[in-house]
């Protein structure tokens, strides 16, 4: 029975070392489609913040720009830091699909590897692509007449950045502007016990210690 008890309790205690992952996303929706900016004159990023220990997957806006220019795989780059002249840690390549409609805005997502990044450190995607075909939607939404800025920063951990500089979008730290971009991942997190566990754990642990009593007494009375 003693022996039952410990393999029990120490049962219950594995459901508390479990450390399972959660799941954090980033989406920031800076522009409305008025302005967007295609890689035909040099690539074009975005800085984010991370707030994972793992990278799933990354999705930009698009629009369709030019039917007649050809569909061509964009590269895909993730760099650390903040700009695009960082260190390269991934890189692959994708294609959007030719359904893209000649309207409207178009969400893609690449999948990522699970690739390794510390949380509440700066990195930079960039695309590449040398076909006008496809933009990239960015913001604040501007007057096209007047040039007025019609929004503020939509995100405050990254900016947007580019070879060619875009009009009221700097590639300094005072750019209020960023791409519409949103990013996947996961963090394991903490072995902390739901309160059913708990509850378990101690019920378990009142078996250990019943046990014990039951084995001490006995001890005891052998002994004498």
């Amino acid at each position: 029975m003693f022996s039952k008890s410990l393999a029990v309790a120490a049962g219950l205690s594995v459901l508390a070392i479990a450390a399972p992952a959660h799941a954090g996303d980033i989406s920031v929706i800076s522009g409305s489609g008025i302005r967007s900016t295609t890689t035909f004159n040099g690539p074009i990023g975005q800085s984010f913040t991370s707030i994972d220990s793992a990278l799933t997957s990354v999705g930009f806006q698009f629009q369709l720009f030019n039917t007649p220019q050809p569909t061509t795989p964009f590269t895909l780059q993730l760099l650390n830091g903040s700009g695009l002249g960082g260190t390269q840690i991934f890189t692959t390549q994708f294609t959007l699909p030719t359904t893209i409609p000649t309207s409207g805005l178009n969400w893609f997502d690449v999948s990522l590897p699970n690739i390794a990044t510390t949380i509440g450190s700066v990195y930079t995607f960039v695309l590449s692509n040398s076909s006008l075909r496809y933009g990239v939607v960015l913001g604040p939404d501007i007057n096209i007449q007047t040039g007025q800025i019609l929004g503020g920063d939509a995100y405050t951990g990254g900016q947007a950045f580019g070879v060619q500089s875009y009009p009221n979008c700097p590639n300094t730290p005072a750019s209020q502007c960023d791409l519409n971009f949103r990013v996947s991942g996961t963090t394991a997190t903490g072995a902390v016990p739901e309160p059913a566990t708990w509850a378990m754990m101690i019920a378990g642990f009142g078996m250990m210690g019943g046990a014990l009593r039951r084995r001490s007494r006995t001890a005891q009375f052998v002994a004498a």
